[in-house]
């Protein structure tokens, strides 16, 4: 079905460029600005979200970002269903550590993608572990959706839907000031950028 995918808005540690994984880290100023207007892109394309799934991530930073979407069309949270398969992936021990320090131990999605991808940290789980679980969910969907999510499952759920190889699934970019709809096999993306804000990007 149809799916529109919405990554969270910026946190402290995206703009830190620190691993987040699990972490349940708040959204911050930005962050909210921004989801305030994806919010206000998603009402200028949908009159209303009827006919819509919406699901969640249960951390706080897409649930976070989806209240603004929710209060946007006047829903309810009775009408959100949160789902434990969009959680980001685990980075274990590495969670909090900073790209740089995951650079020094050789580990960089944009060098080398094939091995960031077979990657898993200790107490944690690979891109290729994690891609069972977003598949799974994939095949749930019966209708129409809205998910709201992180940056590890977007790449997932584009690899899968377009096919990608592994190598090319780490890199993928997805600033917090765009989202994107997948239907018929093809991607088209949306800008929602706050006012004066140019917008960061991290890749988890």
């Amino acid at each position: 079905p149809e799916l529109w995918f919405i990554r969270h808005g910026e946190t402290d540690w995206n703009l830190e460029r620190r691993i987040q994984g699990q972490t349940d880290i708040p959204l911050n100023k930005t962050g909210h600005a921004q989801a305030s207007a994806i919010a206000q892109a998603m009402a200028g394309l949908h009159d209303s979200l009827d006919g819509f799934d919406l699901q969640v991530s249960p951390l706080q930073r897409p649930r976070q970002t989806m209240q603004y979407i929710v209060d946007g069309f006047g829903l309810d949270w009775t009408s959100i269903t949160i789902d434990e398969r969009l959680k980001e992936l685990n980075f274990g021990e590495l969670e909090g550590s900073t790209w740089p320090e995951l650079n020094a131990r050789g580990l960089d999605p944009e060098k080398d993608p094939e091995a960031y991808h077979a990657f898993k940290p200790e107490g944690g789980e690979s891109y290729a572990d994690a891609t069972g679980r977003v598949r799974d969910w994939l095949g749930s969907l019966t209708r129409p959706t809205i998910a709201v999510a992180h940056g590890g499952i977007s790449r997932i759920v584009r690899g899968i839907a377009m096919d990608l190889s592994v190598a090319e699934i780490p890199g993928l970019r997805n600033p917090q000031w765009k989202f994107y709809r997948l239907r018929d096999g093809e991607i088209e993306w949306f800008r929602a950028q706050p006012a004066k804000e140019k917008g960061g990007e991290s890749l988890l």
